[in-house]
């Protein structure tokens, strides 16, 4: 509506449609992706038998509990019935109670590590991403040692704030004895883009794959590939489909341009990959030695990583005029003199705020990403203990504290 009436008022029409304030329900989104899912497999009889009781009928209390259970309702991971309705049947009509404590450990355990992920580590590096974008967005301008900080400090914000919701979900859910799905893969560990996307937000991919990418025609539009002519009208078909999911995947986060222009960007890097990959495999360049060498690899993650940082950059402005002026603080496009200390991370980082703990911060992240196994991986592993009891209460003493003496940051994904 204030794109219409912007564009109204371009043209000299002398008319405005006033922009109503509406108050959406909490969650709005990923509980109506649930049911849309629902209501389509009932539709196509497609994955329900286990939605079906000896009398072959859905059970609307069944459907009820599905759709409000409450530990992923509000961010995710957007589940699907047939990976529920078989472990509420299991829990609530055979009573198996056999591994409650094991669930409520297992549960314990992955709370905690997703807790401390929200609290200690992105909120921390929210304070930065927050100063800076305020700068930026209210027509300031940031020294490039700033711009790039801002960038990382959001970029790793919004993954250990969205993934430690989804890790204190599946906690949650462990202590009813209800496993969610995976929703993370460390997705920073990419070396492309279709592979972060495989990594990334797991469930929502999964949504969009099965009820978007694939009633378009996937990668298989056209029945009758017999000629050249039709493989390459395919082959164009599959990049329309990867574009539009992508693009459609950025007007779901918000109605904004920044949304729209991260989804366009996303969409034609995804296309871009898929046209590199046709592009080695009709030249037959895959075994060659140097696409399988580590520096390879080591570009590849570079390239995907910097491509990620950037276009985070307008999923989180407010405004087109802050996400340019940060872009060109990065590259130097805007020059602001350094201070004087410029060894000094205080003085070089002053309108962040920032002192030396970021640097610390900084690698911290880079190495939990990078180097460990994700917390999901360790659940699988997990063994009970007095060692990992111990870390699990520091994680806890620590995340309740730092909770106790800073500012409430709410979830990122409440937004969406």
């Amino acid at each position: 509506m204030e794109n219409f009436n912007l564009f109204a008022q371009l043209l000299e029409f002398d008319f405005a449609i006033p922009l109503p304030h509406i108050l959406l329900p909490l969650a709005i989104s990923f509980f109506t992706f649930q049911q849309i899912a629902f209501l389509v497999d009932c539709y196509k009889k497609v994955d329900i038998r286990d939605l079906q009781e000896e009398s072959q009928e859905l059970d609307f209390l069944d459907y009820c509990l599905f759709v409000c259970f409450f530990p992923q309702l509000i961010a995710g991971p957007i589940v699907h019935h047939k990976e529920m309705m078989p472990q509420f049947h299991t829990l609530f009509c055979k009573a198996v109670h056999c591994k409650l404590w094991e669930n409520l450990a297992k549960g314990l355990f992955i709370f905690s590590i997703g807790f401390f992920k929200k609290v200690f580590i992105a909120d921390s590096f929210a304070k930065w991403a927050n100063a800076g974008f305020k700068v930026v967005e209210n027509g300031g301008a940031l020294n490039i040692f700033e711009s790039w900080a801002t960038t990382f400090s959001y970029t790793f914000q919004l993954y250990f704030d969205f993934s430690g919701y989804c890790d204190m979900a599946i906690g949650l859910g462990l202590f009813f004895g209800i496993m969610l799905p995976l929703n993370f893969n460390s997705p920073y560990k990419s070396l492309n883009i279709s592979e972060f996307w495989r990594r990334w937000h797991i469930t929502l991919g999964r949504f969009l794959k099965d009820y978007l990418y694939i009633p378009l025609g996937g990668n298989r539009n056209l029945k009758y590939q017999d000629s050249k002519f039709y493989e390459a009208l395919n082959k164009l078909l599959t990049l329309r489909n990867l574009f539009l999911v992508a693009f459609l995947s950025g007007i779901w986060h918000g109605a904004g341009w920044g949304f729209i222009i991260w989804g366009v960007l996303h969409g034609s890097a995804m296309c871009v990959h898929r046209i590199y990959g046709l592009i080695l495999e009709r030249f037959q360049l895959q075994k060659k030695s140097f696409l399988r060498s580590k520096i390879y690899k080591v570009l590849c993650w570079i390239l995907t990583f910097n491509f990620l940082n950037i276009t985070w950059i307008f999923f989180r402005s407010e405004n087109l005029q802050g996400a340019m002026n940060l872009l060109k603080g990065m590259f130097g496009i805007v020059w602001v003199e350094l201070p004087r200390k410029a060894h000094h991370i205080p003085e070089l980082l002053a309108n962040l705020g920032a002192r030396n703990d970021f640097v610390v911060y900084l690698l911290m992240a880079f190495v939990l990403c990078l180097c460990f196994s994700n917390s999901l991986e360790k659940l699988a592993k997990f063994k009970a203990g007095y060692k990992l009891a111990v870390l699990i209460g520091f994680c806890l003493l620590v995340s309740l504290m730092t909770l106790a003496v800073t500012p409430y940051t709410e979830f990122i994904y409440f937004n969406f």
